[in-house]
């Protein structure tokens, strides 16, 4: 097995590790035995928990924005903003540990000085794909794009919140309201 693949499999381990029992709760040790490597060879390769969950919620990060790129690039631009939207939802009801990981870094980034930016890096990375899906589907020059990013990250983020803690709360219900809102962003332009 390859260095890489090594540390792949710890990232995964850590991702599975700590959603189930929280960042807290979570040790070096329970991460090695879920990668089946010894705790030591999770040491080489990060030098601490927090440098584990920074580094695998990047590679999620990145790896989102490399799937919503794909996506402007294939999707009809009027059909652009619909599936965009979809996307957020989709992974709250398909992927809840990726946010459970999400809240649990932001909490520690609130927390801890040296892990803040890494968190900013992580929110950045969020507002920079959506702003590159706005830049296609909002064309009006004076529309703010860097801000309008950054209130949808904001609402995706709190719109999986809701619906983590309470799972009766209507998430396709908000997220229909959202995209009337965005629509009526398009039509005053």
């Amino acid at each position: 097995m390859s260095k890489q693949d090594k540390r792949q499999r710890i990232i995964d381990a850590a991702y599975q590790v700590i959603a189930e029992k929280g960042y807290e709760k979570s040790t070096i040790k329970d991460i090695a035995h879920v990668a089946g490597v010894a705790p030591g060879l999770v040491h080489y390769y990060f030098t601490s928990k927090e440098e584990i969950l920074s580094v695998l919620l990047m590679e999620a990060s990145r790896q989102y924005t490399r799937y919503m790129e794909n996506m402007r690039a294939t999707v009809a631009s009027e059909q652009l903003p619909e599936a965009a939207l979809s996307e957020p939802k989709n992974r709250v009801e398909k992927q809840p540990d990726w946010y459970k990981l999400r809240y649990e870094f932001f909490a520690l980034g609130l927390r801890n000085s040296s892990i803040a930016p890494a968190v900013n890096e992580l929110l950045e990375n969020g507002r920079q794909g959506i702003s590159h899906i706005l830049q296609n589907t909002l064309k009006n020059p004076h529309q703010d794009i860097e801000s309008t990013a950054a209130l949808l990250l904001a609402c995706f983020d709190g719109l999986a919140l809701q619906k983590l803690l309470d799972p009766n709360f209507n998430l396709e219900s908000a997220y229909h309201v959202l995209e009337q809102m965005l629509r009526s962003l398009e039509k005053n332009r």
